[in-house]
């Protein structure tokens, strides 16, 4: 409470008059300064004096402004006179607010109080008077301060109202209450994301409370998760009870490569280097750089380029590859980015050299020259040279070796030849001829292109053996035309060893050629060929000479093809598959041949040669 000293008014005989400020108003007595005055009272030149005027120094606006003081009359005789309280905003001219008529007793101080309703003040800084009398000035003075109330301020302080798709955006809002005291306010971030001009509970990001004193400030933030926004602008606002703010954010479109019009050689010559190419642009609306890479659907290998592109900027990728180890055909490339993919087909061509209608010797009698030929055809695209090779398995491994014996061949597309290979083998090592020396036995021999080839088997015999005869030294005989071979004449035949000599699984396999007796007609043994030595050499089955040969463990389709060429051999028709020894054993016994008993082993070859009747 603000607390004045007292001061002395001296009262004029002019009855109903005062004078404050310089300004002269009636006084009524008992009634307010407008009133009419009190004519039956008299004023004497007695002595008021005001005491002790009370007042706050602020007040809210919606308080009242109380003002009290207490007037003592040092003279001998009662007054009464008008009291007057004047406010003066802010320099402006003083203006009466409240007045009272008090009456004064000699012997009885007055209290006097004033109070000025909110309705007749407005915020702001005052100075109030309080005058009693026809007083020429104010007795008393005092300030105070009609308060401004919590005002809030909201200014949008979004630093980066443009973003780019994915990154988080973040709303920002300073909120300060301008006025004199605190006071609390709600603040409300909601982002339009369905562009349907509202704003929805589900689209409110943020809502925080904040209790601020006057002239306090305090952010208000909310994060704006971007990456399920397409790109455009989304209208976003910031609330309080009184006040909004509104603003847009600009979502980008990142970098994006699109990749487009990617064109090849529709064909190229394998071994040439093809060029595929493609137009990038980059359809986003920033910078960015992204890897362009070509991967084909026959390589391993994948090429990239690292490619920067500003927003709208379009560029060509141009990458080499090279065809040497790409096959003949269609190949599809691609070149694609982390965002897009586009597909070319290309036709590598080339020679491809297909041999056929192979001819040479059943029967090679050691001293003759062996000829072996072929018709060598280009069934490609592209003029070629080959060589073509002669080859034989010389170490029984049913894989035929090159040893040096070649033609060089160029054919056009569609053009074939015929090639011719003479060779003497010998029995015997020579370093004049690459050739390895034959041994008396079946071999595998075939015509060879880089792509194709074509094989068959060819048995070397003595040279005395051509007219069918004996060397009178136990050499080997030659059974055929519907004769009979005993297990030794077949095992010199083909191996030019004795039945005892070979090994354990070679017995079981001539054994199944001397069963199946007699030979087809002009077949001699020795170029009978065991189950076994027809899947190796002409379905390729991975078995060596001597190990235990699983029939059974071939594909059906295979079986049935080797059931046939085996059948072929001889004179007995064979009607639907035969099956060998092993599936009857275990078919029959649940086990295979040579686990069961001697007796067991005769049922079924007996069951074996019932097959073929």
């Amino acid at each position: 409470m603000l607390s004045i000293g007292y001061g002395k008014l001296l009262i004029g005989c002019v009855a109903g008059l005062l004078l404050i400020g310089g300004a002269t108003l009636g006084l009524g007595i008992g009634g307010f300064a407008d009133g009419p005055a009190d004519t039956e009272t008299t004023v004497s030149e007695d002595e008021l004096e005001i005491h002790t005027v009370q007042s706050p120094t602020e007040i809210r606006p919606n308080e009242p402004l109380r003002v009290q003081l207490q007037i003592t009359n040092a003279g001998s005789e009662t007054t009464t006179q008008q009291v007057a309280l004047r406010l003066n905003r802010d320099g402006q001219s003083p203006e009466t607010v409240a007045t009272k008529q008090v009456k004064v007793s000699a012997a009885e101080p007055a209290d006097v109080t004033f109070a000025v309703e909110p309705d007749q003040i407005s915020p702001g800084e005052y100075t109030y008077a309080v005058a009693v009398g026809e007083s020429s000035a104010p007795e008393s003075t005092g300030n105070v301060a009609v308060l401004t109330p919590p005002t809030f301020v909201l200014a949008d302080t979004t630093e980066n109202a443009t973003i780019v798709r994915g990154t988080n955006a973040s709303i920002r809002a300073n909120l300060t209450n301008v006025g004199a005291y605190r006071g609390v306010q709600t603040v409300q971030i909601a982002v339009d994301a369905d562009q349907n001009g509202q704003y929805s509970d589900a689209e409110t990001l943020n809502e925080s409370v904040h209790s601020l004193a006057g002239g306090q400030s305090q952010m208000s933030t909310a994060t704006v998760r971007t990456a399920d926004l397409e790109p455009g602008g989304y209208q976003y606002r910031v609330a309080t009870e009184n006040t909004t703010t509104t603003g847009t954010l600009h979502v980008q479109q990142p970098a994006t490569f699109r990749v487009q019009n990617t064109t090849a050689p529709a064909n190229v010559t394998r071994g040439e280097t093809a060029n595929v190419s493609a137009v990038v642009e980059n359809v986003g609306d920033v910078d960015g750089l992204d890897n362009v890479t070509l991967r084909s659907d026959s390589m391993n290998t994948t090429y990239s380029r690292t490619v920067s592109l500003a927003a709208n900027e379009t560029t060509t990728v141009s990458i080499d590859v090279n065809t040497t180890n790409l096959s003949r055909g269609t190949h599809n490339h691609s070149l694609g980015t982390a965002d897009d993919i586009d597909t070319v087909s290309m036709t590598v061509q080339d020679s491809h050299f297909e041999v056929s209608d192979l001819a040479g010797p059943n029967v090679l009698y050691v001293g003759d020259t062996a000829v072996f030929s072929a018709d060598v055809t280009n069934t490609g695209e592209t003029t070629g040279t080959q060589s073509i090779q002669h080859r034989i398995d010389s170490d029984d491994d049913d894989r035929p070796e090159a040893y040096g014996v070649d033609r060089n061949v160029t054919l056009a597309p569609g053009e074939s030849t015929r090639v011719r290979f003479e060779v003497e083998y010998t029995v015997t090592d020579s370093t004049d001829y690459p050739v390895e020396p034959l041994s008396l036995q079946t071999y595998v021999y075939g015509v060879y292109s880089k792509d194709a080839r074509a094989s068959t088997a060819m048995s070397v015999k003595p040279s005395w053996a051509k007219d069918g005869g004996s060397s009178g030294s136990g050499g080997s005989t030659s059974v055929s035309d519907g004769d009979r071979a005993s297990l030794d004449e077949i095992t010199q035949d083909k191996y030019g060893l004795y039945y005892d000599e070979v090994s354990g699984e070679t017995k079981r396999q001539i054994e199944e050629i001397h069963e199946r007796q007699p030979f087809a007609d002009g077949l001699a043994a020795v170029e009978v060929r065991t189950r076994e030595e027809i899947a190796r050499q002409e379905y390729g089955a991975d078995v060596k000479p001597g190990e235990k040969f699983n029939f059974t463990g071939l594909e059906i389709e295979t079986q049935q093809k080797v059931e046939a060429d085996f059948d072929a051999q001889f004179q007995t028709d064979s009607g639907d598959r035969i099956e060998s020894w092993d599936e009857l054993a275990n078919d029959t016994y649940g086990k295979s041949y040579e686990n069961l008993t001697a007796s067991r082993q005769a049922d079924i070859r007996t069951t074996y040669q019932d097959q073929f009747e």
